[in-house]
C-alpha cells in the first residue's frame, strides 16, 4: 500500500496533464489491485527511473514516473513528441527556446530575450520602429529598395526619401513621391528642373 501512495503522489505532483495524470493513478491501482488478488506482481515501473522498470505501454521514463510512447524527458518535466526540449521546460515546435521561456513564432531569441525576427540584428535586438538592414539597425521608415522587399535592402540616410527602391534626396523628390530628379535637378512645381547655379534664385513653374 505505501508504494502505491508513493506512485500516487509522484504522478500528482508531477508537470502532465490532469488527464494524464488520471490515467497513471488508474494503472498504478490497477496492477496494486492484482497484485493484492494474486493475478500479478504489483508493479513499480511507474515510479521507476529505469527503463527496463516501466511497463511496455508506458516505456518513457521520467523524474520517477512512466510515460506512453511518443513523449520524452525533458529535465524536470515531460514533453510531447513534437516538442521541443529546453533543458527543463519544452516549448512547441513552433517556438524556440529561450532562457526559461519559449518564444512564439516570429520571434528569435537575443541574449535570453524574445525579439521580433525583424529587429533581431547581428547578436542584437533593434528598437522598436527600427529594422535589420546590412547587420545594422535602420529606422523602418528609411528602409529602402530589396529583392522581394528583402534581399539587397538598403538603410536610406535622413533627409532622403525611398523611390522606386533606390534613395533619393529629399529635395529631387517629385511628382508626390513619384520620381526622383537627376543629380543637379530640382523638383519645381511638381516636375524636374536645372538647378539655379547660386543656388538662390528660385524656380519657376
Amino acid at each position: 500500500m505505501s508504494a502505491l501512495l508513493d506512485d500516487i503522489s509522484r504522478i500528482t505532483a508531477s508537470s502532465i496533464s490532469r488527464r494524464e495524470a488520471f490515467k497513471l493513478v488508474g494503472g498504478a491501482v490497477g496492477g496494486a489491485l492484482l497484485a493484492s488478488l494474486g493475478l500479478g506482481r504489483a508493479s513499480r515501473g511507474l515510479g521507476a527511473p529505469a527503463p527496463d522498470r516501466c511497463p511496455r505501454s508506458r516505456p518513457v521514463p521520467c523524474n520517477g514516473n512512466c510515460y506512453p510512447p511518443g513523449y520524452k524527458c525533458c529535465g524536470r518535466t515531460v514533453c510531447d513528441g513534437d516538442d521541443t526540449c529546453c533543458t527543463d521546460h519544452c516549448c512547441e515546435k513552433t517556438g524556440a527556446c529561450c532562457g526559461s521561456t519559449c518564444c512564439p513564432a516570429g520571434q528569435t531569441c537575443v541574449k535570453g530575450k524574445c525579439c521580433p525576427s525583424a529587429q533581431s540584428c547581428s547578436g542584437t535586438c533593434c528598437p522598436s520602429g527600427h529594422t535589420c538592414v546590412n547587420g545594422k539597425c535602420c529606422p523602418s521608415a528609411q528602409v529602402c529598395g530589396g529583392f522581394l522587399g528583402f534581399f539587397g535592402r538598403m538603410c536610406c540616410t535622413s533627409g532622403q526619401t525611398c523611390i522606386n527602391g533606390s534613395c533619393c534626396p529629399s529635395g529631387q523628390s517629385c511628382n508626390g513621391g513619384r520620381t526622383c530628379c537627376p543629380s543637379g535637378q530640382v523638383c519645381c512645381g511638381n516636375r524636374c528642373v536645372n538647378r539655379h547655379p547660386s543656388g538662390s534664385t528660385p524656380c519657376f513653374a
